[in-house]
């Protein structure tokens, strides 16, 4: 992903987003996730980063990752790639969740669980590499660091991967039970509802499953002829929980990384997004029309 215009800090890729980005929903929700990113550079003092911790990089480079995959899901949506999108949605949801279980966290415990994990992983793939794999590694990437080829006790693996213990279900379950950042709206924003509708649903287009295949439907196009396609109403809901990940993403980096209170500046953000809510898929249940 392009590091952005410096002016704005929009990625310049989203200068490319394609004809259904011109839908009301799918713009109110793009410009959801603009705003809770500009938030957050702003509260980080933009795109430059100097002395930082080794966590603190970690986080930088966490929210890259985030950031990189709310644009590709929004360029995916506005061109209604929206199988893709769909996949990458999962992913956002599983990134929104693991990052808010650390940020919630009153030690660094699950940190140094969460760092130990490369290792357990980098040590794995070694271990399964063929002889000739390997020395291809080296080739492009230079000599392997000694420690990957170590080798260690059951009960070593066991300590290294202590982070993948907890299955995401559990996890978003117990991070929904975590104190709040801060007494804001958007601190209080629960993710475990979400679990089933996101992660499981989409798991099937990752997995090119016969449930994803069904997701496809035969509508008619603005000539009139029949064309196969997803749902054209996807790219808005794609952009509905896209735009949520990256709010309540933003606003935990912001409190507890940054230490920058801009409470209500994105709660403000979450009133708009509730607004559009109501529009696209009508108020919640139990609130009159």
């Amino acid at each position: 992903m392009n590091a952005g215009d410096e002016a704005a800090g929009r990625p310049q890729v989203l200068k490319h987003l394609g004809p259904y980005s011109n839908h009301a929903p799918v713009a109110a929700f793009g410009a959801i996730s603009d705003k809770a990113f500009a938030l957050y550079r702003d509260a980080a003092g933009g795109h430059v980063r100097q002395d930082e911790t080794p966590t603190q990089h970690l986080i930088t480079r966490m929210m890259y990752v985030a950031e990189a995959t709310s644009v590709a899901i929004r360029v995916n949506a506005s061109w209604a790639l929206s199988h893709p999108a769909l996949s990458l949605l999962r992913d956002r949801y599983e990134q929104v969740v693991r990052f808010s279980w650390l940020a919630r966290q009153a030690g660094t415990m699950q940190m140094t669980r969460y760092v130990a994990s490369y290792y357990a992983k980098a040590m794995q793939l070694h271990r399964s590499m063929s002889n000739i794999e390997k020395a291809e590694y080296v080739s492009i990437r230079g000599e392997l660091d000694e420690w990957m080829s170590e080798e260690l006790t059951k009960e070593q693996r066991a300590s290294l991967n202590r982070w993948n213990d907890l299955d995401l279900r559990s996890m978003v379950q117990k991070r929904d039970k975590l104190p709040p950042l801060s007494d804001c709206e958007v601190a209080k924003e629960k993710l475990a509802s979400l679990y089933t509708s996101i992660y499981a649903q989409f798991s099937s287009v990752t997995h090119y499953d016969m449930y994803s295949m069904n997701m496809l439907g035969l509508y008619k196009s603005p000539d009139g002829q029949m064309v196969l396609a997803p749902d054209p109403h996807w790219p808005s809901l794609i952009n509905v929980h896209n735009s949520l990940f990256d709010l309540i993403q933003c606003f935990e980096m912001t409190r507890r990384y940054l230490d920058k209170d801009a409470d209500q500046e994105f709660s403000s953000i979450l009133k708009d997004w509730r607004g559009y809510m109501e529009r696209v898929v009508g108020p919640p249940q139990g609130k009159a029309k």
